[in-house]
């Protein structure tokens, strides 16, 4: 059975692997009786699969295409091995990106018979993808146009074409793109020697721009590496509007670079796309746009993160928001967000998805700060920039809490001596090291004379005790590990004693048995607060406001909306479970925790946040929830 769901796929590979030596591309595109594009089309294709079982076909300049091998064992055991078939689109996702890579780098007209002979399917199926394939070009403003007895083409402007490329097909897995090691690069990019430029690019970019970021640094590359390539293919800008003034020094790079490349490939590079280029470089590095554009963007800048520190000081009920480098570091992004606006760019964050998830309170709070900033200055952040200041702020308050953890006190009496009592003190101290402020070592005579209990917060006693007391423990010298144990439980209790559980109520819990949607589920939560005097009619509205800048679905199974507003009467948390699944923007999640909180009540829902964060981490937790869905079991959950 062949490999591929096309014929003409397993022809090309079983002909490289027979002939083990280059083949030019016109002897490939004769014995398939097709074009050159079709047959580069068709290579691209093939080394998406086989790359992974260790092979991949590469071009030799002047000769041809040759199939080279990383891991040839593995490679000849998957080819040999192949009697119950192994199919290229057996998903609507294998088949969605098919659909981008072959419209996004082709220029011809693509029939649907062509496209069902491909993927193996209905015409219904195909309707469907072609949606999907919508939805997924629509941002980059391309679209799919249709001409009958011709077929289907792209059509939108080279330069939203070329974003497209990068962000849909070359940032598919962002770990390979970061590090250059993604053969699809290579593949979409063949017609320019990936090696000599690479060693270009080194040569021109890599001592001038210094970047903490590899992100920004390898974004230049392949925006330049991509439009050079299609500048060989005909593709150019034709229109540019643009300008960007960078600093002199940047200029004269630029341009002697420029000029190498038309020199090394026998291009010519239009003052279109060397205003693109300019633009690349300023995008990705905007320290380098010229001073006199950018100067009124740092007195802007300043104004802006006085406003971010006054917004946190009424949201928060701490001081982590005065911290220095906070300040500093919230400046000089801002700055640089600044200078992207100026020329119009946007830059993406690769790690947004992680930040939501990891630090779902500090992206709330750069939320509502953004917000305020609109208001004030008109100055509108995208959802990647809000991450941007959302990790800033996440990263002030893990210093502060360094700084600021409490240490608690420990007494320890023992009835053996101070040598045992000894033993104890350093095994405490390995087990919790930056715990205890001190620990205090007492006889029990001393301890029942001269000491009160309550003036430890944990006591240890290897002897019973006459006095009953809440912080004091009984430990069997002769088993020190369930001695640690009962500590370290006691250390937990207390560190979570102050957890803000009168936000749950019984009353506000809900186990849906049917599955539902987004928005019935918030209508039912609004009308329930409604009738609880807790919300005000504007609650609902202010939700959905909130919902329109970024989704509120953390880990994929939980979603945490609340509102943007002042509509919250009486805080509180509505917790959902939903077993049957909640449809929520495209996904179904199966926890809800509605938060409406009042922003002098927000002092403790960094713990909330916590425990929700250790909730998407604990498979057991949630399984436990859905199988035993009750506000009982939830409740010792987030107070245990």
């Amino acid at each position: 059975m062949p490999i591929f769901d096309f014929q003409r796929l397993d022809n090309i590979l079983n002909l490289l692997i027979e002939k083990n030596k280059p083949i030019p591309i016109d002897e490939l595109s004769s014995y398939c009786n097709v074009s050159d594009r079709t047959i580069r089309s068709d290579i691209h294709m093939i080394n998406d699969y086989i790359v992974e079982q260790g092979a991949t076909i590469t071009l030799i300049r002047k000769e041809g295409y040759i199939i080279e091998y990383t891991d040839k064992e593995a490679f000849e055991s998957f080819w040999k091995n192949q009697d119950s078939g192994t199919f290229l689109f057996t998903t609507s996702d294998s088949r969605l990106r098919y659909l981008i890579r072959i419209f996004l780098t082709s220029e011809d007209y693509i029939s649907q018979d062509y496209l069902q002979s491909i993927l193996f399917v209905s015409q219904n199926t195909l309707y469907n993808d072609f949606r999907s394939l919508k939805q997924s070009i629509s941002p980059y403003h391309l679209k799919i146009v249709n001409k009958s007895n011709l077929g289907y083409i792209l059509t939108g402007l080279e330069q939203d074409k070329r974003t497209a490329i990068i962000n849909l097909i070359l940032k598919e897995n962002i770990s390979e793109y970061i590090i250059g090691t993604s053969q699809i690069e290579r593949d979409i990019c063949m017609n320019i020697d990936y090696d000599v430029f690479s060693t270009v690019f080194q040569q021109f970019f890599s001592q001038f721009i210094q970047s903490s970021s590899d992100y920004f640094y390898r974004n230049l590359f392949t925006r330049l590496l991509l439009s050079i390539s299609r500048i060989k293919y005909g593709h150019s800008i034709i229109e540019f509007h643009q300008h960007i003034q960078l600093n002199r020094d940047t200029q004269l790079i630029i341009r002697e670079f420029i000029h190498h490349i038309e020199q090394l490939f026998s291009l010519k590079i239009s003052s279109e796309e060397q205003q693109y280029i300019e633009f690349s470089v300023a995008e990705n590095f905007p320290h380098l746009i010229d001073n006199q554009s950018t100067d009124e963007n740092q007195f802007l800048a300043k104004n802006i993160v006085s406003l971010i520190s006054q917004t946190l000081k009424e949201l928060t009920n701490s001081d982590w928001y005065l911290d220095n480098q906070l300040q500093n570091n919230l400046l000089e992004h801002i700055k640089l967000f600044l200078n992207i606006q100026t020329i119009s760019g946007q830059r993406s964050n690769p790690i947004l998805k992680t930040i939501k998830n990891n630090f779902p309170y500090a992206f709330e709070l750069a939320i509502n700060c953004s917000q305020v900033i609109i208001k004030k200055y008109k100055v509108h952040f995208s959802e990647d920039e809000i991450s941007y200041i959302a990790l800033h702020l996440a990263n002030a308050m893990e210093r502060y809490a360094e700084k600021t953890q409490k240490l608690l006190s420990l007494a320890i009496i023992c009835g053996s001596g101070k040598t045992f009592s000894s033993i104890i003190e350093s095994k405490i101290k390995r087990k919790f090291p930056n715990t205890f402020t001190k620990i205090y070592k007492f006889s029990y005579m001393n301890f029942q004379n001269e000491q009160d209990p309550s003036s430890f917060d944990i006591v240890v006693s290897t002897v019973p005790i006459k006095q009953l007391h809440k912080n004091i423990l009984f430990i069997d010298i002769n088993d020190l590990e369930t001695a640690m144990q009962q500590i370290e439980d006691k250390v937990l209790i207390i560190s979570k004693s102050t957890q803000p559980t009168t936000l749950f109520a019984k009353e506000r819990f809900l186990h849906l048995k049917t599955k539902s949607s987004k928005e019935e589920v918030l209508e039912q939560l609004h009308h329930i607060l409604l009738e609880q005097h807790l919300v005000t009619t504007h609650f609902l509205s202010e939700i959905y406001e909130r919902e329109k800048i970024s989704s509120t679905i953390i880990g994929d199974t939980i979603a945490i909306p609340h509102p943007l507003g002042d509509s919250v009467i009486t805080s509180n948390i509505f917790p959902v479970i939903a077993p049957k699944g909640i449809t929520w923007d495209s996904k179904n999640i199966k926890f809800v925790f509605l938060f409406a909180i009042k922003p002098e009540d927000s002092e403790n829902i960094q713990d909330i946040y916590d425990k929700i964060l250790d909730f998407i981490n604990s498979e057991k937790a949630q399984a436990n929830l859905i199988k035993r869905p009750s506000f009982e079991l939830l409740l010792d959950y987030f107070t245990t």
